[in-house]
C-alpha cells in the first residue's frame, strides 16, 4: 500500500484496513503494490462513503 497501511480480505473477497472486524486474511502488506483491480475497487469504496466528520449532524447548540 502506498500510504503504509495493510489491507485484509474479507470472507466475500472485499478489502478492509487493519482492525476491521470482517478481516479474514492479509491481502497486502504495508509496502506491497495493489493490483489494478483492487486499486479500482478500493477507490470506489472510499468514494462511496463520506468522511466520518462530514456525515455527522451539527450540534444543536451551534445555531444552525
Amino acid at each position: 500500500m502506498p500510504d503504509g497501511k495493510r489491507l485484509w480480505r474479507t470472507a466475500d473477497g472485499g478489502l478492509v484496513e487493519d482492525g476491521h472486524p470482517a478481516a479474514v486474511s492479509l491481502a497486502y502488506g504495508a509496502d506491497d503494490a495493489l493490483s489494478p483491480e483492487d486499486a479500482a475497487a478500493l477507490a470506489e469504496q472510499k468514494a462511496a462513503k463520506p468522511a466520518a466528520n462530514k456525515a455527522r449532524r451539527p450540534a444543536e447548540n451551534k445555531g444552525r
